[in-house]
């Protein structure tokens, strides 16, 4: 058999079959190790994990988007630079219940839930060294801090999609979720975008009617007035219901949760 004046036998000695071997290996473990990666994470309680690429989260809509509103952040994490040669992000999601509004209010520069996450990404991080000698770093909540958009990684990761209130749409809990990203050194198999998960698809959308700022009174999320709720809620934190040690009570900023708490997707 003759390929445009070559011969099939010329073709096929040519090729590195000991480099595609190797190429196979790696391939597979690889995605051995992203599934060990993420069956870990997701022994922990309420939690759920996958693996977006890099360049595909800094190629998402958010970092092309232009940024309408500031909203001043007093979080107590440090920028951190990223760990060199990383190609893949572990994201995390965490279910965030109805019943549990501590895991989300505000003080000493963070919130409990935050707190959590932090210290699950540093586990996961050690393990992974530990096991595999692969090196990974957990990421900052704010990407001006040295963070990713979360709702796009979370996305390529394949946990969910971007609902008509603008927030990450899990899978299993819906809005309910807070999301969370480590760094990995090295490339390893990501997830994708599903295909066959559209929750809003014939919603009536209750998720914008129950925002107290009417902040998609024009058909879509606008930044700036959400802001203004924001700023409003730090204005006026709520008793936690503890006290410190002098005994005065403990005041927390409860964030706004209304468009989360109107959306039928997912648990509660």
């Amino acid at each position: 058999m003759h390929f445009h004046g070559f011969r099939a036998k010329d073709i096929f000695d040519g090729i590195n079959w000991q480099a595609l071997k190797n190429t196979g290996e790696n391939m597979t473990q690889h995605r051995q190790l992203a599934e060990e990666l993420i069956a870990e994470a997701e022994k922990q309680d309420g939690f759920r994990a996958g693996i977006a690429a890099i360049d595909e989260v800094l190629g998402g809509p958010s970092y092309k988007a232009v940024s309408v509103g500031n909203w001043k952040t007093n979080h107590s994490e440090k920028a951190t630079p990223w760990l060199p040669d990383a190609r893949s992000l572990l994201v995390l999601a965490m279910h965030h219940p109805e019943n549990d509004p501590g895991l989300d209010w505000f003080d000493r520069g963070n919130t409990a839930g935050n707190r959590r996450m932090t210290k699950i990404s540093e586990e996961l991080g050690s393990w992974l060294f530990r096991s595999h000698g692969v090196r990974a770093q957990p990421l900052p909540y704010h990407v001006e801090k040295g963070g990713v958009y979360l709702k796009d990684a979370a996305v390529f990761a394949g946990l969910g999609v971007v609902g008509k209130n603008n927030l990450l749409l899990d899978r299993k809990w819906g809005p309910r979720v807070r999301l969370r990203a480590v760094l990995i050194k090295g490339r390893l198999p990501s997830g994708r975008p599903p295909e066959d998960f559209q929750p809003c698809q014939g919603c009536a959308m209750p998720c914008r009617k129950a925002c107290p700022e009417n902040a998609f009174a024009l058909g879509q999320y606008d930044r700036p007035t959400c802001i203004q709720r924001l700023d409003s809620n730090r204005a006026h934190p709520i008793e936690s219901g503890q006290r410190d040690s002098e005994g005065s009570p403990i005041l927390v900023t409860e964030w706004c949760r209304s468009c989360e708490f109107a959306c039928p997707v997912g648990e509660k």
